[in-house]
């Protein structure tokens, strides 16, 4: 049923096409270039971002930076609700503009209707922002009106797949914001999944926070928390992130993990590099000391 009302959602809801903006900064013509077609990329909120406090990152699996999602005519005003997701590279190619060599890409994405994505916490942070997510404990007396708020705005639907609550149970999540500028967790709002989902992300993130915290116990995860930040990482980063490799292709044989492909599309390659992705990212926080924050 999930998958089934996914599709559905799809059909609905049909990509937008974009054309990558800010390809010549920063070294990314050589990443540009070197994209395929199809090839997934994710999608990433800036609001700290000092140009653009509507700004969307796009970046590829590894976290390295390819442009963003342009501001004219409030292209990127659109994706208000996708703090993190997933795109696909539509083409690429030379810019048609007398005397330029510079390549540029389109890419295709679905600003309403929400990725499932995957947010694992290292302690300290993982302690403090489960004390977030114990929804009761810290939003208090404000918690009912915010569920009602929460339901209304997705519309009584699951955000990732568009069933129905009458379909199937809708659960609320913790919907987290990495603020790199501010080196914090920030829990931003609620976001309805079905109850099913809900769980396999559960599931899931338990499973790579597990498989952070080993490596990082075994010293070989240490050095990898640049590439979290969307640098170009290092070859002592991509040495950890092979050691790493190897624990999470076990979890590709998780059910969750497999149901996690097949709602956001992605082939097992694309599965491992965002999982390993996400544990950079947790390694980071943790080792940077983030602060975890109430925004809601």
């Amino acid at each position: 049923m999930l998958l089934a009302a996914r599709t559905a959602s799809e059909q609905k809801h049909r990509p937008d096409s974009i054309r990558l903006a800010g390809v010549t900064f920063d070294g990314r013509q050589e990443l540009v270039r070197a994209l395929q077609p199809d090839q997934m990329l994710l999608l990433e909120r800036e609001p700290w971002n000092p140009h653009d406090a509507a700004a969307v990152r796009v970046a590829d699996l590894r976290g390295r930076t390819l442009g963003y999602v342009p501001r004219k005519d409030g292209q990127n005003s659109r994706y208000g609700r996708t703090e993190h997701g997933f795109a696909i590279t539509a083409s690429t190619g030379p810019v048609a503009e007398p005397g330029s060599s510079n390549y540029g890409a389109y890419v295709l994405a679905r600003p309403d209707l929400a990725s499932l994505t995957l947010e694992p916490l290292l302690p300290p942070a993982a302690s403090e922002a489960a004390r977030l997510s114990d929804l009761p404990a810290a939003l208090g007396p404000r918690l009912p009106a915010l569920r009602a708020a929460s339901l209304a705005a997705a519309n009584y639907k699951c955000e990732v797949t568009g069933a129905a609550q009458e379909q199937l149970p809708l659960t609320l999540v913790p919907l987290w914001r990495f603020n790199s500028a501010a080196r914090s967790v920030q829990l931003i709002r609620l976001a309805a999944l079905s109850q099913p989902l809900a769980e396999a992300k559960s599931r899931l993130e338990q499973g790579l926070s597990e498989a952070a915290a080993a490596a990082v116990g075994a010293g070989t995860l240490l050095g990898a928390a640049a590439a979290a930040g969307g640098g170009s990482g290092s070859s002592a980063g991509d040495e950890a992130g092979a050691a790493l490799s190897g624990v999470l292709r076990g979890l590709l044989a998780m059910p969750e993990a497999g149901l996690f492909a097949e709602i956001n599309g992605l082939g097992e390659e694309d599965v491992l590099a965002y999982f390993l992705l996400v544990c950079r990212r947790a390694v980071a926080v943790q080792a940077e000391g983030w602060r975890v924050e109430l925004l809601m």
